[in-house]
């Protein structure tokens, strides 16, 4: 199971980013695994992505580990529920960001929507890394590249907040993150949810690096960070 825990600050988040950047590690011999680690200005927290095997067991490294970093306020954990993934292809804009998008909508509408982000056919400027069902801050979450701010709001205004049942939608640009997992076992995870349609993606069309190099923010040329609501 894939799930988010959300840590907020006191006061000063840099400090908590600080404390997941330096004190988090990959050990294989624990129950659970980190995969990588995101901040964000307009959620106000950073969020650490992790593969778990029982649900108790995220509720020990959080009374255990992270209640060893003075400044973490309070905590946030939301599994994500038939997550899809999407291979980033190589063929892309030159000036990519990666943005998180956040929908609420009407319970009677989850699977119209979630359906609808999974089959829609995404442009050339802007693709899907990641959707799925969190319903706890938001009903269903999706990580995306695109080209600007401008492509994003576009498609949230033409694709998203027009469907049945969306009650809100608001996007955020990722401006810093940190892989804890090996990229080999990152790739591995995902094909364990990769979208149907993606299978039959060819292997050379695929850029395995994009979303986990070791450098991140050079590499996507990332820029910003999370705004409020578009």
């Amino acid at each position: 199971m894939l799930m988010i825990v959300r840590l907020y600050p006191k006061t000063d988040l840099s400090r908590v980013w600080n404390y997941v950047e330096n004190e988090i590690r990959n050990d294989p011999s624990k129950p659970i695994t980190p995969l990588y680690a995101t901040q964000s200005e307009g959620m106000m927290n950073v969020g650490v992505i992790f593969d778990v095997e029982h649900t108790d067991d995220i509720a020990q490294f959080i009374t255990e580990e992270i209640v060893k970093c003075d400044e973490v306020h309070h905590t946030k954990t939301v599994s994500l529920m038939k997550p899809v993934f999407f291979p980033i292809p190589k063929k892309k804009p030159e000036n990519i960001q990666r943005y998180i998008i956040r929908v609420y909508a009407h319970p009677r509408d989850y699977k119209n929507v979630y359906d609808h982000l999974v089959d829609h056919k995404y442009p050339f400027n802007l693709f899907p890394i990641y959707i799925s069902y969190s319903l706890g801050d938001e009903d269903i979450i999706m990580s995306v590249a695109a080209d600007s701010k401008e492509t994003v709001n576009k498609f949230l205004r033409e694709h998203i907040r027009a469907l049945d049942g969306v009650d809100q939608s608001s996007f955020y640009p990722v401006f810093r993150a940190k892989r804890f997992a090996p990229l080999e076992k990152l790739i591995e995870k995902q094909k364990k949810h990769l979208a149907e349609r993606a299978k039959k993606t060819p292997k050379d069309d695929i850029d395995y690096e994009f979303d986990w190099v070791e450098n991140f923010e050079e590499y996507a040329k990332l820029t910003g960070a999370f705004p409020g609501d578009y």
